[in-house]
């Protein structure tokens, strides 16, 4: 393994160091198997409650929450375990926590690494959970600490009105907040609050769309505004945007978008990446024996 890795030190990003793109690709793919593992026993079971997928979505939430810190906050879009995963959870404990969820359980909260964002508790109203995560936000600047809450929200989940009262006091009070919005799913409706962040300017916060399918394009945006709402300069909205493939059917795969630029770049071998690909699974199949 040194030999190849010795051999891309002329290819490194200063700005994304290559050890850094390594571990937002492990962590992709492993919210892509824990997802995968999720769906198939939620074919197999009836649950009592439906964990949220996340596929599609593993560049915006690992970019965006992977250098979050002791202390700092993430409100998530639905009820599912994989923040907690790309937090630093274990994977035995993410799995009882999955199977008392669907037995109709109260599911203990799992437990992060040390060094990881906490999760704020999850709530069904999307207006409620805003509200909750502005209020924890509010908190941070009053006690004059230097954390962020990351408040993920999907594309059309909160009406333009709401998004534009939201804004406007974010930005009046300058809260420690970056807004996350994530794509619709396939099919799905926006409810005429697509394309957000051509509106924010106006209501007092900047609004960056990123390629929802480029990791390393939303890990500097999110770098960026995280540097800004951590020195105090209000918050910030992302706009994770769902581009088509060249067929023009199906949203980008994020994951393998990723693995083809590291490929590109020699940045990792096939053997690395699909060993990468492959761990968690592993892991799953030992924790469940």
């Amino acid at each position: 393994m040194e030999g190849w890795l010795s051999e891309t030190k002329k290819h490194e990003n200063p700005l994304v160091p290559n050890a850094k793109l390594r571990q937002m690709y492990v962590a992709m793919a492993e919210a892509r198997a824990l997802d995968e593992h999720i769906a198939g026993l939620q074919k197999s079971v009836k649950a009592r409650k439906k964990l949220g997928s996340t596929r599609g979505q593993e560049a915006c939430r690992v970019s965006t929450a992977i250098d979050l810190g002791p202390g700092d906050l993430v409100s998530d879009s639905q009820l599912g375990v994989v923040m907690e995963l790309i937090a630093g959870a274990k994977v035995a404990s993410l799995l009882k926590s999955v199977n008392e969820i669907h037995s109709g359980e109260k599911a203990k909260r799992v437990k992060p690494s040390e060094t990881s964002a906490r999760l704020l508790p999850w709530i069904d109203d999307a207006e409620e959970r805003l509200r909750v995560a502005m209020g924890a936000a509010l908190s941070f600047k009053t006690l004059e600490r230097a954390n962020v809450v990351v408040a993920y929200v999907r594309s059309g989940e909160v009406a333009k009105g709401r998004w534009r009262r939201t804004l406007e006091l974010a930005a009046r009070l300058e809260l420690p907040v970056i807004f996350v919005i994530l794509p619709a799913r396939e099919g799905e409706r926006t409810g005429g609050s697509g394309d957000l962040h051509r509106r924010t300017a106006r209501w007092g916060v900047p609004g960056i769309p990123v390629d929802a399918g480029d990791a390393v394009a939303l890990y500097r945006v999110a770098q960026e505004s995280l540097g800004r709402t951590r020195g105090g300069d209000g918050p910030v909205l992302i706009e994770c945007v769902a581009y088509r493939g060249e067929s023009g059917r199906g949203s980008i795969d994020p994951v393998e978008q990723m693995k083809e630029f590291l490929l590109n770049g020699k940045v990792g071998t096939k053997a690395w990446l699909n060993g990468a690909s492959n761990r968690l699974g592993r892991r799953i199949a030992a924790a469940r024996r």
